[in-house]
């Protein structure tokens, strides 16, 4: 994952741009592979969350938050070593899933599927315009990080002091607008600057995306369907 100036890479990597088509398409291939493993493992988390394991996920957020960013660094430690990355992406993964899990058991599988359905059309629209539209789209990093900042400490300022279901709306919608940006963002990154055996830090970005803005539209969706 990069945010910041994508303009040239680390040494020693070769960009997917800069290979052959038939090796492109294999970086690419594994990427999306990857990432729709990813969102089974994911799957199969969030159904142990928000059933089976519910009681034990539910009274301890907290610490299940704390392990989900201990993988992320693991997930990115492990991005080039082979094997060891894999268990990290989908122990990450299937760990979000868990976390995920009290939430949807909260809102309902309706809107559970409505938040899917909205979340998978955006993203392969996003997507699909990065790709034929050929844009770079590393100019957004500055506006992308100034953006997260101001939904963190919203995020952070609403939960412990003002606790208003309208400012968690309005930061709901500013998150989807947020992470719409993200997939532009490391959709073009991916396509111009990883490496072709960066294949796992490129799912892992991807990943944080798509999971983002499903949790963002979940809650737009709870909060209108319960006024």
């Amino acid at each position: 994952m990069r945010l910041g100036s994508t303009t040239t890479v680390p040494r020693g990597i070769t960009p997917a741009a800069s290979v052959a088509v038939t090796d492109r398409l294999v970086f690419i291939k594994k990427v999306y592979s990857l990432l729709a493993l990813s969102m089974v493992t994911a799957a199969i988390g969030a159904y142990l969350g928000s059933g089976p394991l519910l009681l034990l996920v539910a009274p301890n957020m907290m610490l299940f938050f704390i392990l989900q960013f201990g993988l992320i660094f693991f997930a990115s430690f492990a991005a080039r070593k082979p094997g060891l990355n894999m268990v990290a992406l989908f122990s990450f993964t299937t760990v979000s899933g868990l976390t995920l899990g009290p939430l949807l058991f909260q809102v309902g599988p309706t809107i559970a599927a409505e938040a899917f359905a909205l979340t998978a059309i955006t993203f392969a629209g996003l997507s699909l315009y990065v790709v034929f539209s050929k844009k770079d789209f590393s100019f957004m990093s500055g506006f992308l990080m100034a953006g997260l900042i101001v939904i963190i400490v919203g995020g952070l300022l609403n939960m412990f002091f003002i606790g208003s279901t309208m400012m968690h709306f309005v930061m709901s919608g500013a998150s989807v607008l947020l992470f719409s940006g993200f997939i532009l963002y490391d959709t073009s990154n991916i396509l111009r600057y990883y490496g072709t055996d960066e294949h796992v830090s490129a799912t892992l970005a991807l990943y944080l995306d798509v999971l983002n803005l499903f949790i963002a539209l979940l809650s737009i969706l709870g909060i209108m369907r319960n006024d």
